[in-house]
């Protein structure tokens, strides 16, 4: 099989000898350079219009200031006014009766429920990241389950108060419920 060379001949010294190419000439005009007429008229009617409105606008004269002279009166009070209306009377001799409710307490204490898991090495584990937060939890078994719950509360104020607690230290789902 024969190797065929697929580049183009290369010029000879006597070609590339020849003219050089002609570039064509520059699209652009050169400007035309001359006095800037229109820039200077331009500017003559600007310092025109400034100078106008500093030298001959008139400009208002200040207000001669008089001076006033202060005489010091006696300011007399009116008399009372003699009240107009009977309920001011009869109102000074009612009593209000106000009826002040009761303050209600919580039929049931409140418990913090903030885990449930299979292995109680889960819940002990729980159950140490609480006691790092200063508050006291106790494991409890129901069916298979472990539980971690800290209460109980008294009001449910004190358990959201831990509970917010719990979530700064990253120690999140702990639900609020009636104790059982």
């Amino acid at each position: 099989m024969a190797v065929v060379n697929r580049r183009k001949p290369a010029r000879s010294a006597k070609a590339s000898k020849k003219s050089p190419r002609k570039r064509p000439a520059s699209k652009r005009k050169t400007p035309k350079k001359g006095f800037p007429f229109l820039a200077s008229f331009v500017a003559l009617l600007l310092i025109a219009f400034i100078g106008y409105f500093i030298f001959a606008v008139e400009k208002p004269e200040p207000a001669a200031v008089i001076k006033k002279q202060h005489v010091k009166k006696e300011e007399v009070l009116p008399e009372k006014p003699q009240p107009q209306w009977e309920y001011e009377d009869t109102l000074k001799e009612k009593e209000v009766v106000v009826d002040i409710p009761t303050e209600k307490k919580a039929t049931d204490p409140y418990q913090m429920q903030c885990g449930s898991f299979r292995q109680k090495g889960d819940a002990e584990s729980l159950k140490a990241q609480i006691a790092f937060q200063g508050l006291n939890s106790q494991v409890k078994k129901t069916g298979d389950w472990y539980r971690v719950i800290l209460g109980p509360y008294e009001r449910k104020r004190v358990a959201e108060k831990e509970r917010h607690k719990l979530q700064r230290a990253k120690i999140n789902g702990c639900m609020i419920w009636f104790w059982r």
